[in-house]
């Protein structure tokens, strides 16, 4: 091998080490929302006619408040709401980050609600409202240790959905327009319970895209500097290239692709699921931190079926073996894949097998689970 093709070759073996150890580090980036933070106003029950009460304590690090609650109403509460700037000038978008991290602690260890608000939109228009937030809510309890929470962590409570007339679940799309932050006591059992809160750490955490997209470019460049370097060390030709241009096909370079993974996870999981009766899009969307809409696409990539179709496929396919396999009656096997109703059940099974769950039984054919094709090539949810 020539010197020049020797150098071209370790050089390219360098730089694709290097993007490799870069992407393998995970690199992020960090921002720090206390310094942020632009008023800090101390909330509870109060203001709809409780008795509970809470108070800003010197702190040498971070915020510290005590609250003590009082059973003056159902649900006592009391915190604090940190606002950072105006969203509707300098908005802050947490889309660009994949986590909030918290570090905190409760003395004694009680439990803390963090709320995350952001404007929400105005009904009937692309128009944001400034004055309405939407709550995205957790409750955990901090001991001192750092906590990492991403978005799918948050979550709609009813009261919010109800008070503002909304039937979703989650509403991660509108996080772009993040207001502020609230800690406040978690639900009480007695309505007694007081407590010293140290918000120590708030950050934002996210992807570092500038080394990310270095370590690809490291990766691909080096990949290329290997091809090349094989090329030129083709034997029996004058310059080292044109006789194997025509002749050489490199090995297929595997990538991986995030949307197959979330599309094998996706299907894995309905797998899974399929025998829950109360199984619809949107709980599993909710169970998986994922929006109803990006699943229904997956899944319809996966099995070019639509979710309920991919759903009977499951259910109707796992009768057809216990039908076979087993001595329970048809409304027995109905409930156990998941149908509310028998009737239902036979309906969906006739359409799928063409006879009733009984006739199946009797003499029919058990279908080949591989085959993920409905009767007569048609979609049952269509």
């Amino acid at each position: 091998m020539p010197n020049s093709v020797k150098s071209l070759t370790v050089g390219a073996l360098a730089i694709l080490v290097a993007g490799i150890a870069v992407l393998g580090l995970r690199p992020e980036t960090r921002t720090d929302l206390l310094p942020g933070v632009s008023a800090s106003t101390l909330i509870s029950d109060r203001m709809f006619g409780g008795g509970s009460v809470v108070g800003v304590l010197p702190a040498s690090q971070g915020i510290r408040f005590r609250y003590a609650l009082s059973d003056l109403v159902d649900h006592p509460w009391a915190g604090i709401n940190l606002r950072f700037a105006d969203p509707a000038t300098t908005p802050i978008d947490l889309g660009g980050w994949e986590r909030i991290e918290i570090r905190a602690r409760s003395t004694p260890a009680r439990a803390v609600r963090v709320q995350i608000l952001s404007d929400d939109t105005i009904a009937g228009s692309a128009l944001r409202d400034s004055t309405h937030a939407i709550y995205h809510t957790l409750e955990y309890t901090p001991d001192g240790t750092r906590v990492a929470f991403p978005w799918a962590a948050f979550t709609i409570p009813s009261w919010w959905r109800a008070q503002r007339g909304r039937s979703e679940s989650q509403r991660l799309d509108l996080l772009d327009r993040f207001r502020s932050i609230e800690f406040h006591s978690g639900d009480s059992p007695d309505g007694h319970d007081s407590a010293v809160v140290d918000i120590l750490e708030l950050q934002l955490v996210g992807p570092h895209r500038i080394l990310r997209g270095l370590g690809w470019s490291l990766v691909l460049l080096g990949v290329a500097g290997l091809v090349w370097s094989i090329l030129l060390h083709r034997p029996n030709s004058p310059t080292g290239v044109q006789s194997g241009l025509n002749t050489l096909v490199p090995e297929p370079v595997t990538l991986n692709d995030p949307r197959s993974l979330q599309r094998e996870q996706l299907v894995a999981a309905l797998r899974e699921k399929f025998n829950d009766p109360e199984l619809s899009l949107d709980s599993f969307a909710l169970a998986q931190g994922m929006s109803p809409r990006l699943v229904a696409t997956l899944i319809k990539e996966a099995t070019q079926l639509h979710f309920k179709g991919a759903l009977n496929e499951l259910r109707l396919t796992e009768a057809a073996r216990l039908l076979k396999e087993s001595k329970a009656n048809v409304s027995e096997i109905a409930y156990a894949v998941g149908f509310q109703n028998p009737s239902h059940f036979g309906r969906a099974f006739r359409e799928k097998h063409g006879v009733s769950p009984t006739d199946f039984r009797a003499g029919g054919k058990l279908p080949d689970p591989g085959d993920e094709t409905p009767q007569n090539g048609r979609d049952p949810s269509a």
